[in-house]
């Protein structure tokens, strides 16, 4: 049998080897993610497909796209003012009770589509259907619920009284107009009105009624029916124009144009570098990832794009993700890079601290949304609960939950290897800047930034794309368990040789000393008598 050693030998040693290199190669991935990302990516784009008899139609991820089977949902909670007398008479800060979440069940797809340059690019627009679920709200929440919120039509009277030219005109005719209105800093409407539909401030007809005023009306300064999601509900936000991710699917959603734009009109922000359109249009990502690259978003409602950043690996109903976050110094005046997004035009002064704002610039964690909408109300955009911003803003007023990142933090996550989706949850709070002004029913009040609502809009992937995903994680599983196997047989293959090799050279090593050892015990033949010496 150990004649035949050398060769079993070699041949385990080559097995081992053989056993060993897979091994490595599949625990590194090299085999099955190659043919997992050409697979991934021969399929990550936009466009048709052609059956047998020639007829095209629009492959999965298409199909996915213009119609999202995820589940959708808009969660709004609304903030009543509760104490506006103690506002305007007695110094007090807003006092504020936080009612709901009003649950509307969310449905998009898209309404429009049109491929254009061969194929590379897709015009589209997404319309967005909301229907309120009453029985997923709190019990008390229904669309008639009447709450109080700071009024954008008084604001922009505060405005118009400090007016330079016929200053002192305008100021008498709103001071009038004032004492014909039973509400004017904050007013009364239904959820309904204050969300979706829009409510007619009465305020408005005497304010365009009055000869001095209706100026305020011709030149569009005071919208008509006011709402803070008006006209958002069964319509568009825009036309795209983005990547179909043909020829190249790393290109996959990036965006061209908006509105045929690709950049936002000069009012807009300070800067071209700010006015940019650029990244994607949030709805469709690159495959293959890479942690250390930043995503970019353009984000129609604010009127520019923003970032978002790795943040840690996540599990979504099984499926590995990443989750992206926005960072958190995204809306920090005191970086250079966001200067641009301040207004040199001048920004109502809420906080004399000038480390808290800086000058023609919100705090920190907000936006100023008012040159972005139609009518320039100031309205400001934050972080739930005013989540990165300084705790002076917070305490400005009374009756907001202590912000927290895991309630207030918007974020997506994203399987890494296709790029989609399996989670995301948008969070946003809306504010109105309320300024003192110079009008006597004001004159007890300060400077203050009044949240209104705060959102929370979540998207779930669905059961048939995290089948999808799945497959693509069990087959790097399984790639794994196979390495570790390989590896492992390999390694074993290895150590029976030498274990082999040890116990034959011991044997080899004992036989031999017998040998030896049996030599020097064998006798010596006896000298003959007759012997003599000869010289």
């Amino acid at each position: 049998m150990f004649k035949k050693a050398p060769c079993l030998f070699g041949s385990a040693v080559v097995l081992g080897l053989l056993l060993a290199a897979a091994g490595i190669l599949l625990l590194i991935g090299i085999p099955i993610d190659g043919i997992v990302n050409r697979q991934v990516i021969g399929q990550d784009f936009l466009g048709y497909t052609r059956d047998e008899n020639g007829t095209e139609h629009p492959n999965k991820m298409t199909e996915s796209w213009l119609k999202p089977p995820y589940a959708m949902q808009l969660n709004i909670w609304m903030f009543n003012v509760t104490n506006v007398d103690g506002i305007l008479k007695r110094h007090e800060k807003p006092n504020l009770k936080e009612i709901g979440p009003f649950v509307f069940n969310e449905i998009q797809e898209k309404v429009y589509h049109r491929f254009a340059s061969n194929d590379t690019r897709v015009f589209y627009k997404n319309k967005k259907l909301y229907f309120f679920n009453q029985t997923a709200s709190c019990a008390t929440c229904h669309l008639d619920l009447k709450v109080t919120i700071p009024n954008i039509v008084f604001q922009k009277l505060v405005d118009a009284a400090e007016m330079t030219i016929f200053g002192i005109r305008v100021k008498f005719a709103i001071e009038s107009v004032l004492k014909m209105v039973t509400e004017a800093p904050y007013i009364t409407v239904k959820v309904s009105e204050a969300l979706f539909d829009g409510y007619e401030d009465p305020t408005i007809d005497l304010v365009c009624k009055n000869k001095i005023l209706s100026f305020l009306c011709e030149s569009n300064s005071l919208q008509r029916r006011v709402g803070f999601f008006y006209g958002q509900n069964g319509t568009t936000d825009g036309s795209w124009e983005v990547d179909t991710g043909v020829p190249s699917p790393f290109k996959i959603g990036h965006l061209y144009t908006w509105n045929n734009l690709t950049e936002m009109p000069e009012g807009t922000w300070d800067t071209r570098y700010a006015r940019m359109i650029n990244g994607t249009d949030g709805q469709l990502f690159s495959p293959m990832l890479k942690r250390e690259e930043r995503l970019t978003i353009f984000v129609p409602a604010i009127c520019r794009s923003i970032q978002m950043e790795y943040s840690k690996d996540v599990s979504v109903s099984g499926v590995p993700s990443w989750r992206y976050v926005p960072p958190a110094d995204l809306y920090d005046p005191a970086r250079p890079e966001n200067q641009a997004f301040c207004n040199k035009a001048g920004v109502p002064r809420y906080f004399e601290n000038k480390t808290i704002q800086l000058e023609n610039c919100l705090p920190a964690g907000l936006i100023d949304l008012s040159r972005c909408q139609s009518g320039s109300p100031r309205v400001y955009l934050s972080n739930p609960h005013f989540y990165n911003s300084p705790m002076e803003v917070w305490h400005a007023v009374s009756g907001l939950s202590v912000p927290s990142p895991a309630n207030d933090l918007t974020f997506v996550d994203l399987e890494p290897t296709a790029g989609v989706p399996t989670q995301a949850k948008r969070i946003m709070q809306i504010n109105v800047g309320m300024v003192k002004g110079s009008l006597s029913i004001t004159e007890n009040t300060t400077n203050v930034i009044v949240p209104v609502l705060w959102m929370n809009e979540t998207a779930d992937f669905d059961q048939g794309t995290r089948d999808q995903l799945i497959a693509i994680f069990n087959a790097k599983h399984y790639s794994f368990i196979g390495g570790v196997t390989s590896l492992s047989l390999g390694l074993i293959s290895w150590l029976a040789v030498f274990v082999v090799i040890i116990i034959y050279s011991r044997q080899t090593d004992e036989e031999e000393y017998s040998r030896l050892v049996l030599e020097e015990e064998e006798p010596q033949a006896p000298e003959s008598e007759d012997s003599t010496l000869t010289i």
